[in-house]
């Protein structure tokens, strides 16, 4: 069961990484032209093993053919070695170019490069979310999530095949969106010093307010009064906090309610839906969804910042 669980999270990490790239390039008309795409292409194709076989090779065949001629140029065979090895260095550089060349061109290589290049970017990582109750949720989702994907799977080739990939990859940024915000939820749960001012802010404002009222010098009362200004701020920031993340816990339980729908109703998608009304429909609401999600995970990450 284990097993299947992390091959499952790793198919997610892989639709994830591939939704990344499909973005990236779906922003420009031509990105090979892009230097960094370049360069990962260029770098993934220099260090692969095939290219450190053929270099080794033509180190070893240039040192053969040096020492094979040697014995028979007498005085002249320092000037036939190094003859050989200027040889060995025009093979090794025509060779590395159309190695590098070949490479680039090949398809199957550079999707590879490209994906190495944008796996830092995946972070769906569910064993990470320590809470029980956030990592249930994202669970869920992630158990949704593969339904619709071997659902759309299912379906020939075709027009129909093509839309329902769009609107799986559209599922792709909810999961995606789903993880960010239990995570933030988990990650601010679990920070003691937001659990420990929480507890004990109210308190100190409570405190200072009874000394502001015994306090009869001017200047002290003044700072007083300006330290109460700033602790019930920061209360302010830690209630938002506070009430942001039951909003969290609120709408994970609306959005993956919202996937179980949208698994129902792709399931009564047929072919007679020639113009792609209910799919666009669906698209929307998912956009709709993951939308509320980033939005509401930015509003967190601003307050912990703040």
């Amino acid at each position: 069961m284990p097993s299947a669980r992390r091959e499952l999270e790793q198919r997610a990490q892989e639709a994830i990484l591939n939704s990344i790239i499909k973005n990236y390039k779906k922003q420009r008309n031509d990105w090979l032209k892009e230097p960094p795409i370049r360069k990962a292409v260029l770098l993934y194709s220099f260090f692969r093993p095939a290219n450190a076989v053929m270099i080794a090779s033509i180190i070893v065949l240039s040192g053969c053919a040096a020492f094979m001629i040697f014995p028979f140029l007498g005085v002249a065979g320092l000037a036939g070695l190094a003859v050989a090895g200027l040889g060995g260095l025009f093979l090794f550089a025509l060779a590395e170019l159309l190695f590098l060349y070949l490479n680039f061109k090949n398809e199957d290589l550079h999707a590879q490069a490209v994906a190495d290049m944008f796996k830092p970017q995946v972070e769906f990582d569910p064993k990470q979310i320590k809470d029980k109750e956030m990592n249930d949720k994202v669970d869920k989702a992630l158990e949704y999530w593969a339904l619709i994907d071997n659902s759309v799977e299912k379906v020939p080739e075709g027009v129909l095949r093509d839309r329902l990939e769009n609107t799986g990859d559209e599922v792709t940024h909810w999961l995606q969106a789903v993880y960010n915000l239990a995570e933030r939820v988990d990650k601010y749960r679990d920070n003691e010093v937001v659990k420990r001012d929480l507890k004990n802010v109210p308190l100190v404002i409570v405190d200072l307010k009874k000394k502001l009222t015994k306090e009869d010098d001017p200047e002290v009362r003044q700072q007083l009064e300006k330290t109460i200004a700033d602790r019930e701020r920061q209360l302010q920031t830690l209630q938002n906090l506070e009430n942001n993340m039951e909003k969290a816990q609120y709408q994970l339980d609306s959005t993956i309610s919202s996937l179980g729908t949208i698994y129902s109703q792709l399931l009564l998608v047929g072919s007679k839906d020639e113009s792609g009304s209910k799919l666009n429909r669906l698209q929307e609401e998912i956009s709709d969804q993951v939308h509320q999600l980033k939005d509401l995970t930015e509003a967190m990450d601003e307050v912990y910042s703040y």
